[in-house]
C-alpha cells in the first residue's frame, strides 16, 4: 500500500488516502480535532487529528 495513508473520518470509519493526490491540508470548521485533506477538483474528505499530525502521517506514507 506504499503512498495510501489510513485516516478515520469524523463519523468513525477508517479510509485510506493516497498521499499523492492530496493537494493540501486545512483545519475543518474551528478546532484541531479535524482536518479537511483537500483532493484534486476540490473534493475533500474531513478526518480525525490536527493539521500537523495529519501532515506527518501523509509525508511518511
Amino acid at each position: 500500500m506504499n503512498g495510501y495513508v489510513q485516516f478515520e473520518t469524523a463519523e468513525g470509519e477508517l479510509i485510506l488516502v493516497n498521499a499523492d493526490r492530496v493537494n493540501f491540508v486545512r483545519r475543518f470548521r474551528g478546532g484541531d480535532a479535524a482536518s479537511a485533506v483537500n483532493f484534486e477538483k476540490g473534493n475533500y474528505v474531513v478526518v480525525k487529528g490536527g493539521i500537523q499530525e495529519v501532515m506527518k502521517a501523509l509525508a511518511e506514507g
